[in-house]
């Protein structure tokens, strides 16, 4: 189980690109949609996106295959470089 903390200006915001099942014409058209997710950490746990709280409690889930990509959103939505433990 990997685990991984964003932290922007204070705030914890991850993007997660996901294959979008709508009915907007121009969503359908690309294929992917984009979520945004405030967060503590992540933890990636068998293919799942797991979002949590600092203390642990569950914000929310995303199965294996209902995503991507996952990175950590800066203010302009786009992704920010994130220094991992070697």
């Amino acid at each position: 189980m990997k685990q991984y903390w964003a932290r922007h200006q204070g705030l914890n915001r991850w993007g997660v690109r996901t294959p979008l099942e709508s009915s907007s014409d121009a969503a359908h058209e690309r294929g992917v949609g984009l979520i945004f997710v405030w967060a503590d950490k992540l933890v990636l746990d068998a293919g799942s996106l797991v979002f949590m709280r600092d203390d642990g409690t569950i914000q929310g889930a995303i199965a294996p295959g209902r995503w991507d990509a996952v990175f950590e959103a800066g203010p302009d939505d786009l992704p920010q470089p994130v220094e991992t433990p070697r």
